[in-house]
């Protein structure tokens, strides 16, 4: 039946038409996301949805009926799709339920998915070396414990966990909540944020939403979240009578979120989640936690500038083979054990291939050619994989099938994988029953082998004759009537049709029907064409349905065995990722770390993993490092900018990260006590934009560290204090440096890099050893070693970095100068120097002396009536800062 959508202009008030109801009617189920309503060839999108559309896509928007419209083919949706979702659309998808020809009045339609950046499951669309996680949170009525789980729908992973303050003052517990679910939430990266919607409002969930403004935020309806539905919700998607199994029985909170994510994904899909088969509950303290400016600051994911130039410590240390290897890498690497067992064991696993380096480069050749299995499972369990993307699965199968036989030959114990049986009966049937180079499409044939089914096969045999059919009545035509270039054809407007020229119409015979007219030639048919069609299209029609179905049957009987696709799926990624760092180590010359709990870091030639395979004029210059609890925790580094320091510190940072991944790492040799946390605070994170100055966000972050390091961790600081004036700066830092050598439980191991030569005077304290990177100075020239050593930094060098910088000779020339006279006599006053020829007596003198307060004043009072023991490290800065400004 003919659909027609809009009435005629000229009807007042231009009535709805039934397809414009049925729009309407779906519409508003789906008023939250953009519709994209299947019409024959076409999806198109209307009202505010067509503008929306338009601009994103930069498609040309039309009008018919005074309604804006616009549409795009349905054999590219995938490419608009995909642009829609990146921009943070939600995309309803309404398709034809039926075909057109056999609809008796308006086709029936139904939304047949929603996507949103959180629930995207097409490969495609999707970063084969990134997760796409959506992350989920749920907070109690008190605010002092939150939930969060997350999930990839691409490859069924679901975790979650719980998060609990014991803080009796309610800010202070919001606080504490909001940070660890904010230090989760930069751990997984989600693409999408859901809560239910009552929670949407909580202080917790909107300073989320103002911290990460540029995640997409969604909700699900409360009544989801309510216990004993979202009990329901879980038993009946894990097909269990309780959740004992999975260790949330006596979580309500959990199971209030779970139960609401599941819900939430299954009403966007429109489909079961069976590859979502598994709860893994984690332990925040499992592993170490690694904040925002750390994780941005050492350049682990992505660079500073977020320039893509493969320059951070990801893309360093990526050797994988496979994208499921590359996922797994990239979800460790933000995740460093804590345990040292666990470390060991992934440490000696890299061991064996490293040894073994033919057995290595083997397993790696056989891991060039095996495909995102992970994926293509959850495509098989979603109902959503098609002909060739099976037997993709089975070519992937069979030679993960090698990977496991491989390992077992050689004596791999580590991974254990039993299903070996189930993956054969997987790749025979895909192998008896779908031909090597099907169609895409599921309902036109030309998918199932002919011997898979007798019945199919007589079908077949029918289309094979009717083709012969056909050309052998071509050949009696022709000869015939004598029309040597007359031609049977096929299209799917008028189906077999005799065309013959213009100049050749007298000669056809009266028994033609006349079927269509061009400019160039006439279409006919006949009897026995007509005949030769109905029995071509039966044998089309049964073959194409018969296939469709077997497609379907083989389809699910695979999916039967979904856990042992997706745990053969698992060992992949974990070998991969072994023989990956294996390959690294060998190839960057890595060597295996020693890990310990007894409190030292010792590291005998360490490199940068990072700057040393990105140089291409010197080679990378090696430096030692060593750290313990009692005699050098703190080590004030100096030197001039430009010289190494920061190199030098971030290269401990992530040699000490490597190593509780169970990667080898960059240096001779290697001794990694435990670390709990890694902080940094070297400039990295400066956010200016979001209205924060400098100063500020370095003080923020550096009250962050000082608030949560422990005599366990290891703080990274590079010229704290750089942000304010001279004496304000110097003066926090000393502090700090105090501070992290003399608190209780504070007493990390910290490398502090820092201008302020004043602080080697430190040294004197216990746990303090001053370094320096060592400087040759040669004529008018300073020669960068980059080498660290013990001892103080004589100068800074400024004004040669500023020389080497470009700056203009007559500014060195001066700077150059004033330096000279400063130098010569600490005296001198900054009145007393020349400025441009005049003398200015305006102008502050350099060391002013501070004003001397007469008698008690305000600022006494405050701090007698100080309790220090009751404040902030943070709090004793903005004190400071405000007698200050009070003098």
């Amino acid at each position: 039946m003919q659909e027609t959508f809009f009435g005629s202009e000229k009807e007042e008030n231009q009535k709805l038409t039934p397809m414009m109801r049925q729009y309407k009617e779906i519409k508003d189920k789906y008023s939250d996301s953009i519709l994209l309503f299947r019409m024959g060839d076409f999806y198109e999108v209307f009202f505010d949805d067509a503008k929306v559309v338009s601009d994103i896509l930069g498609l040309t928007l039309t009008k018919r009926a005074n309604v804006p419209m616009a549409g795009v083919p349905y054999h590219a949706i995938d490419n608009y799709l995909s642009r829609l979702v990146k921009s943070g659309m939600k995309i309803a998808i309404c398709d034809q339920m039926e075909d057109p020809k056999l609809a008796k009045g308006i086709v029936k339609r139904e939304v047949t998915q929603v996507i949103t950046p959180g629930t995207i499951s097409e490969n495609k669309y999707l970063e084969s070396k990134s997760n796409n996680y959506l992350a989920s949170v749920i907070v109690s009525k008190s605010e002092k414990n939150a939930a969060l789980s997350i999930c990839d729908i691409s490859t069924g992973e679901l975790y979650a966990t719980e998060i609990n303050s014991n803080l009796e003052n309610q800010n202070e517990a919001v606080k504490e909540i909001i940070n660890e679910l904010t230090e989760e939430i930069i751990r997984f990266s989600p693409k999408e944020i859901m809560t239910i919607e009552s929670v949407s409002e909580s202080v917790i969930i909107k300073e989320i939403q103002n911290k990460f403004n540029n995640i997409f935020y969604s909700t699900t309806p409360n009544y989801t979240a309510e216990y004993s539905y979202a009990y329901k919700t879980l038993t009946n998607h894990f097909k269990t009578v309780s959740l004992k199994s999975f260790g949330i029985e006596e979580k309500p909170l959990l199971i209030s979120l779970l139960g609401s994510t599941i819900f939430y994904i299954q009403e966007l899909s429109k489909t079961s989640l069976e590859h979502i088969s598994n709860i893994k509950l984690y332990n925040r303290r499992d592993s170490m936690t690694l904040d925002y400016a750390t994780i941005a600051s050492l350049e682990i994911l992505e660079t500073i500038r977020n320039d893509n130039n493969k320059m951070t410590l990801f893309d360093t240390i990526d050797r994988t083979k496979t994208s499921m290897g590359a996922r797994y890498l990239k979800r460790i690497i933000v995740e460093p054990l804590l345990n040292i067992e666990e470390i060991n064991k992934r440490l000696n696993n890299v061991e064996f291939f490293y040894k073994n380096q033919k057995f290595m480069y083997k397993i790696r050749d056989l891991l060039q050619d095996i495909g995102d299995i992970e994926r293509l499972a959850s495509k098989l369990a979603l109902g959503r994989i098609n002909p060739k993307e099976l037997v993709s699965l089975k070519r992937f199968l069979v030679g993960s099938l090698e990977v496991v036989t491989e390992l077992a030959m050689n004596n791999f114990e580590d991974v254990n994988f039993e299903e070996v049986n189930d993956i054969k009966i997987i790749t025979d049937l895909i192998e008896r029953a779908i031909l090597e180079d099907p169609k895409v499409v599921i309902n036109e044939g030309d998918i199932i082998k002919d011997d898979y089914d007798e019945t199919l096969k007589k079908y077949n045999e029918a289309r094979r004759e009717g083709r012969s059919w056909i050309a052998e009545l071509e050949y009696n035509y022709k000869q015939d009537t004598g029309i040597n270039n007359l031609k049977i054809r096929y299209n799917n407007v008028i189906g077999y049709y005799v065309e013959v020229t213009k100049s050749n119409v007298s000669s056809v015979p009266s028994d033609f029907i006349k079927r269509q007219t061009l400019i160039g030639s006439e279409r006919y048919t006949t009897s026995k064409l007509m005949e030769y069609e109905t029995i071509i299209n039966e044998a089309n029609e049964k073959s194409y349905a018969l296939e469709y179905n077997i497609f379907i049957e083989v389809r699910n009987k695979t999916n039967e065995y979904l856990n042992s696709i997706l745990k053969m799926a698992r060992v992949i990624s974990i070998i991969d990722v072994y023989s990956s760092l294996a390959c690294l180590a060998k190839e960057d010359n890595y060597i295996k770390p020693i890990i310990t709990d007894d409190g030292i870091i010792d590291i005998k030639d360490g490199r940068h993993p990072v700057v040393e395979v990105n140089l291409k004029t010197e080679s990378f210059i090696p430096n030692d490092t060593y750290l313990d609890n009692k005699n050098e925790h703190m080590l004030i580094i100096t030197g001039p900018n430009m010289s190494g320091k920061s190199t030098y510190l971030r290269q401990t940072a992530l040699i000490v990260l490597l190593a509780q991944i169970g990667s080898f790492v960059p240096a001779s040799s290697a001794k990694i006590s435990i670390v709990d946390r890694i902080f940094t605070r070297v400039g990295a994170s400066d956010n200016i934009a979001r209205g924060e100055s400098t100063f500020l966000v370095e003080m923020n972050e550096t009250a962050y560290i000082l608030n949560h390091c422990t005599d366990k961790s290891l703080v990274i600081m590079d010229e704290i204090g750089r942000g304010t004036s001279t004496y304000d700066g110097l003066s926090i830092a000393w502090a700090i440096v105090e501070y992290l050598v003399h608190e209780e439980n504070k007493k990390a191991k910290t490398l502090f890099a820092t201008h302020y030569h004043e602080l080697t005077m430190l040294e004197d304290l216990q746990g303090v050893k001053n370094y320096k990177v060592l400087v040759e100075e040669y004529k008018d020239e300073i020669i960068f070693m980059k080498k660290v050593t013990e001892g103080a930094a004589k100068s800074s060098y400024g004004i040669y970095a500023a020389k080497i910088a470009g700056a203009p000779n007559k500014v060195i020339k001066r700077a150059t100068e004033i330096l000279k006279r400063l130098e010569a006599d600490a005296s001198v006053q900054v009145e007393n120097i020349e400025l441009n020829n005049q003398k200015s007596k305006d102008i502050l003198p350099l060391y002013e002396e501070p004003k001397i307060i007469e008698k008690e004043s305000e600022i006494e009072k405050e701090i007698k009536d100080l309790n220090i023991n009751m404040i902030t490290p943070l709090d004793a800065m903005n004190l400071i800062n405000k007698w200050k400004n009070m003098i």
